[in-house]
């Protein structure tokens, strides 16, 4: 087995090729997250997280990406109020629903 770095240098011209570079990269990064947009997540160590956000430990998912200590979540405030914060995405997991909810 045989293991290496390479490095390359790419230059991005116009603002069209830097949109087009990121969203390249952007599309990357969703396909190979563990979470992807819509899944529904249980917060499972509130560490940080104050505990008027994020009632229920439960959310949807917005964004995910690979390689970043968080994740952004769609979460209720104890006001009632839908937010979209930040939580350290080892605090997350895909929720299973409970044998109350049944798996409709």
């Amino acid at each position: 087995m045989l293991t290496f770095n390479e490095t390359r240098q790419r230059t991005l011209s116009t603002p069209d090729e830097i949109a087009a570079y990121l969203a390249e990269s952007f599309r990357d990064m969703q396909e190979n997250g563990p979470f992807k947009s819509g899944d529904e997540v249980t917060i499972t160590s509130r560490s940080g997280l104050p505990p008027e956000i994020g009632v229920g430990d439960v959310g949807i998912m917005l964004c995910d990406l690979p390689n970043q200590l968080f994740s952004w979540v769609l979460v209720f405030t104890a006001g009632g109020q839908q937010m979209a914060v930040q939580i350290q995405t080892a605090n997350l997991a895909k929720r299973e629903p409970t044998p109350e909810e049944g798996n409709d």
